[in-house]
């Protein structure tokens, strides 16, 4: 009796705390996309003014070309050829990119480190949320940082 009583209470426990950790491991993940993406945009604007060439962080679904979409992984680029690449965790979410002028699909860094657009940012959403979980913003010094996402990302899923 004592075993079962023992065993009961071992299984409320473990019904409390299961989805609080499936909570933690969603917002673990999330961090690490951010993470790895503020790292390859610092990766990519340093290069840039250390090999004094345009270097490229762009999408790429096979990690040797600008393909796919940003939530299958991202490659950095100069002279023609793959120098890092980035796969990206299973998160169910999506990585969107927006830049000034509108028709930038990738990020450039010219050699002295600054972005060839304006500026642009990334944010993030879980397909379960209206709401992005994290933006970044590059400036057009080639500087990135997160900021708290406003009302101007939007989690537009369709498209």
């Amino acid at each position: 009796m004592e075993i079962l009583i023992v065993l009961a209470i071992m299984m409320i426990l473990a019904m409390i705390t299961i989805p609080s950790h499936k909570d933690l491991l969603t917002k673990s993940s999330i961090d690490i996309v951010k993470l790895q993406l503020l790292r390859a945009i610092n990766l990519a604007h340093n290069e840039a003014i250390i090999r004094k060439k345009m270097v490229t962080l762009c999408h790429s679904s096979d990690q040797k070309t600008c393909s796919g979409e940003w939530e299958d992984g991202y490659i950095i680029i100069a002279n023609q050829k793959v120098i890092f690449s980035f796969l990206n965790p299973a998160v169910q979410g999506k990585l969107f990119w927006r830049a000034f002028p509108a028709n930038q699909a990738q990020v450039d860094f010219l050699p002295r480190g600054t972005s060839k657009a304006e500026n642009g940012s990334f944010w993030y959403c879980l397909a379960s949320d209206s709401n992005p979980s994290w933006a970044i913003v590059i400036s057009q010094s080639g500087r990135a940082r997160e900021v708290v996402p406003e009302k101007q990302y939007h989690c537009n899923f369709s498209g």
